[in-house]
């Protein structure tokens, strides 16, 4: 089967985005033509994150610039009225054709407290079941006119529900998601790790009489003809930021998630790769390009919400890199072994990297499942 590919339709854009010099300012027709290099280009759909926009405003205002792709729309539960969200859904369906998708998102306490919520991590995922299943009731009632005069009404375009991707890792996470997601995703990782995740989610719907339509990971990718052109377009992403740049941004990262009580210095990574590439930091150096390799063709690198994961704990910063052949083969290896059939991808600028995925990678990620590729093949 061929995987589900998608990329990220972002107002956060630039060639280095994560700094000051290198993010683009906002612009209406450079986003436009993202959707349309996303549309046009094979791609499944487009992830519409939030960044300090609104998503469900954003991917509004160029759905008629597109013809195929579908909408993954971030939304937190919730923060909308379920009855006001169903009609956004409803119209958003109808101007599009039904090319819409929600990616349910629990929130991080820094995010959710600017509306007031204060509810905790796991009561607001108890929260988030009550919300999505209220929604997709009102969703699959359809919005009819209150005017007598005018039959009229918004039918749902999804006979389930809108369908509905999502994450979640801790147990209440896996739990929730067993219960409400239909796509179940997470940060791409070593084949093992997303192995055993699949796993404990698989089970936790397969205890609902759930199972998931897909199981996906979101990632970053640098692809070209050849494998040296990518790893050099690759490491340009740290040669351009810079050592004293990363290691200020892991500063203030680190200071932020220990409350103050560590520094680069002070800090113990989770493994012997991870703590290497702090070495080289504290010693003034870039970690070299083979010390970030996590396994196969899949990198450590940065993206603009993410700086390099030293925490070991997952990040949308990982690349696969490489050229196409290499880079599909690597994710035959994920189809096979973990039955991974979903990817969010993400480069930067996002529009050309796009256009480099449209044009080398989509032809072979089509072809995954088939005997084009095997997972012993992989180099």
């Amino acid at each position: 089967m061929a995987i589900k590919a998608l990329w990220y339709l972002s107002m956060a854009d630039g060639r280095y985005p994560w700094m000051e010099d290198g993010i683009f300012p906002v612009d209406f027709d450079r986003y436009r033509r993202l959707a349309e290099t996303v549309d046009q280009g094979g791609f499944y759909g487009a992830l519409v994150a939030t960044w300090p926009n609104d998503p469900l405003v954003s991917a509004t205002s160029v759905v008629g610039f597109t013809r195929q792709m579908k909408f993954l729309i971030a939304a937190y539960a919730g923060m909308t009225s379920a009855k006001l969200l169903s009609e956004q859904a409803l119209t958003f369906e109808k101007l599009s054709g039904g090319r819409l998708l929600f990616n349910h998102i629990n929130g991080r306490e820094e995010r959710v407290k600017t509306y007031n919520v204060t509810a905790s991590h796991d009561d607001r995922y108890k929260n988030a079941e009550r919300y999505w299943s209220e929604f997709q009731q009102h969703y699959l009632a359809g919005n009819p006119s209150l005017f007598p005069n005018t039959r009229f009404s918004l039918e749902p375009s999804h006979s389930t529900g809108v369908p509905l991707w999502g994450t979640g890792e801790s147990q209440a996470g896996v739990e929730h998601a067993g219960k409400v997601v239909d796509v179940y995703l997470l940060m791409l990782r070593d084949i093992a790790t997303i192995k055993a995740k699949f796993s404990a989610a698989r089970q936790s719907a397969q205890q609902q009489g759930r199972t998931y339509t897909d199981m996906g990971a979101l990632a970053s990718v640098t692809v070209r003809k050849t494998r040296v052109e990518a790893e050099k377009h690759f490491y340009t992403l740290f040669e351009t930021t810079g050592v004293e740049r990363l290691r200020s941004k892991l500063e203030d990262v680190i200071t932020k998630r220990s409350h103050g009580e560590h520094t680069l210095h002070t800090f113990k990574a989770p493994d012997a790769q991870r703590q290497e590439w702090v070495n080289y930091i504290l010693a003034g150096k870039l970690p070299p390009l083979e010390s970030l390799r996590l396994e196969n063709n899949l990198y450590a690198g940065m993206t603009a919400w993410s700086s390099l994961d030293i925490f070991g704990t997952g990040s949308s910063a990982a690349y696969l890199v490489g050229d196409a052949d290499s880079i599909a083969r690597n994710v035959e290896a994920y189809h096979q072994e973990t039955g991974l059939t979903a990817l969010i991808l993400s480069g930067w600028p996002l529009i050309e990297e796009a256009q480099y995925v449209a044009e080398l990678l989509i032809p072979r990620l089509g072809e995954i499942g088939e005997s084009a590729f095997r997972a012993q093949d992989l180099s």
